[in-house]
C-alpha cells in the first residue's frame, strides 16, 4: 500500500473548516498557554526547568527523547517503567505510525478495535500487513467482544490494537476485558498496542485501570501533551515498553524517520508533567461543566438523540435518532458553522451510521452547544422518526 493511497478523512475535514466557528467535535483539553505553564512552574518551585528553557541549545535533541524527560515521564507510570522503557517522538501521530512499521513485517496481520483513529490501522497497511476490524457496540456499553477477537486471531496475527480510553465514545475498558484480553495476547505471543491519549482524565479516577504497559512486558502504551494537558504544541508524544528488544526496534524506527524534535517542547513537557495535577484539575473542571449542560441537553432533547455517558476523555458518541443519516446530519450542521465529526470519519458500519462524535474539553463548547441546539430547534419539525 503506497503512503498516499487512503485519505486522512479527519484531516481532510478540518482542511475545509479551518475558520469554522464551532468545533463541536474537539477532542484535545482546552489549550495550555505557556504563559500559564511557566506561572504553574513557578509555583511549583521548578526554576531551574524555567532556567533551562531560557539557556537551552538548539542543537539536535537525543535521539527517542532527552534522558531528563524520559524520566518525567517514567513519572507517570509504575515502577516497571523506567526512562530506559520509553521512546519519545514528536507528537502522538509520528509515534503510532512508526511504532508500528518497526514492528511488523509484509504479510502480518492485525486485529483493530473500531471506531478507532484511523492512523492506527493505515500504519498496519504502510507494513504491508493485513486488518481485521471488531467494531463495538452500544448493546454492550462500548466494551470489547472478546469472543470475538478471539475468533479473530490467525496463525500470522502479530498485532492487537485499541484505544482506552476510547474515542469517540468516551467509553473505559473494564479491568476485566483487559487482563482476558493480556491473557490471549500472550497465548498466542501477540503484541499489545494500546492508544492511550487520554488517560488520566477518567471522569473518576478510581476507575483507572493500569497502562498497558505496566500490565505486560509485550504491552505498548501511547501517550501525548495533547489530550489531557492541552500541551499538543509541545510536539511532543512517547511510548512505552517493558521489553527492551521491542524499545530498541522502535527507536531505530524514530531515528529513520523522526530524528530532529525540538528540545524546546522536551522542556515544556518537563513542565508539565511537573504540573500535571494542577493542569488536569482545570480540565477536568472544563469537562464536568460542560457535561452537565449536554446532560441537561440529552434530557430535553431525548426524541431526537440519545448516547452512553462517557466515563473519560473529552469526547461522546451521539445517536441520532431522526430521518437523515449521520453523515447527513453533519453536512447541514457544517452550513451553519458546527463541526462535529460524523461517522464516515471513523469508517464507522451501518450499525453506526447514525452516531456522530462531539467534544465537551473547551471553554468553548457551550456556545457550540448553544448554535447546535437553535439549530436542532429550527429542523426539528422537518425531520420524522427514524427508523432502523
Amino acid at each position: 500500500m503506497h503512503l498516499l493511497e487512503n485519505p486522512i478523512r479527519s484531516e481532510d475535514l478540518l482542511v475545509k473548516t479551518f475558520n469554522i466557528k464551532h468545533r463541536f467535535y474537539a477532542s484535545s483539553a482546552e489549550p495550555l498557554s505557556h504563559k500559564e505553564l511557566i506561572e504553574a512552574t513557578k509555583r511549583n518551585g521548578d526554576h531551574h526547568l524555567i532556567e533551562l528553557f531560557n539557556d537551552h541549545s538548539l542543537g539536535y535533541a537525543e535521539n527517542g527523547g532527552s534522558l531528563d524527560l524520559r524520566e518525567e515521564i517514567a513519572t507517570l507510570y509504575d515502577e516497571s517503567i523506567s526512562a530506559e522503557n520509553i521512546v519519545v517522538f514528536p507528537g502522538a501521530q509520528t509515534a503510532m505510525t512508526i511504532t508500528t512499521l518497526a514492528l511488523l513485517h509484509q504479510g502480518d496481520h492485525a486485529i483493530i478495535i473500531t471506531p478507532s483513529y484511523q492512523s492506527l490501522e493505515e500504519g498496519v497497511k504502510y507494513a504491508g500487513g493485513s486488518v481485521t476490524r471488531i467494531a463495538l457496540s452500544p448493546a454492550n456499553a462500548w466494551q470489547v467482544d472478546l469472543e470475538a477477537v478471539e475468533a479473530a486471531i490467525k496463525d500470522n496475527t502479530k498485532y492487537l490494537v485499541f484505544n482506552d480510553p476510547h474515542n469517540p465514545t468516551g467509553a473505559l475498558m473494564s479491568e476485566d476485558i483487559k487482563r482476558k484480553l493480556v491473557a490471549l495476547a500472550e497465548q498466542h505471543d501477540i503484541l499489545i498496542f494500546s492508544d492511550e491519549v487520554y488517560r488520566l482524565l477518567e471522569l473518576n479516577p478510581a476507575d483507572r485501570s493500569a497502562s498497558i504497559a505496566e500490565m505486560t512486558k509485550k504491552g505498548i502504551a501511547l501517550g501525548t501533551m495533547a489530550k489531557p494537558w492541552g500541551a499538543g504544541g509541545a510536539s511532543i508524544g512517547w511510548v512505552v515498553c517493558q521489553d527492551k528488544n521491542i524499545i530498541e526496534k522502535i527507536r531505530n524506527g524514530q531515528h529513520l524517520f523522526a530524528v530532529c524534535f525540538s528540545r524546546a517542547g522536551e522542556i515544556q513537557a518537563m513542565m508539565v508533567i511537573r504540573a500535571s495535577d494542577q493542569i488536569i484539575a482545570k480540565n477536568m473542571k472544563i469537562i464536568k461543566e460542560n457535561l452537565a449542560l449536554l446532560d441537561d441537553f440529552f434530557k430535553e432533547y431525548g426524541d431526537l438523540f440519545e448516547w452512553i455517558a462517557p466515563q473519560a476523555g473529552g469526547t461522546g458518541f451521539v445517536k441520532f435518532k431522526g430521518s437523515l443519516c449521520a453523515d447527513e446530519l453533519a453536512e447541514e450542521l457544517l452550513e451553519q458553522g458546527i463541526l462535529v465529526f460524523p461517522p464516515y470519519v471513523f469508517d464507522c458500519g451501518d450499525d453506526l451510521k447514525q452516531y456522530f462524535r462531539i467534544g465537551f474539553s473547551r471553554k468553548t463548547m457551550p456556545a457550540a452547544l448553544l448554535a447546535f441546539k437553535e439549530f436542532i430547534d429550527q429542523r426539528r419539525a422537518q425531520w420524522g422518526a427514524f427508523v432502523p
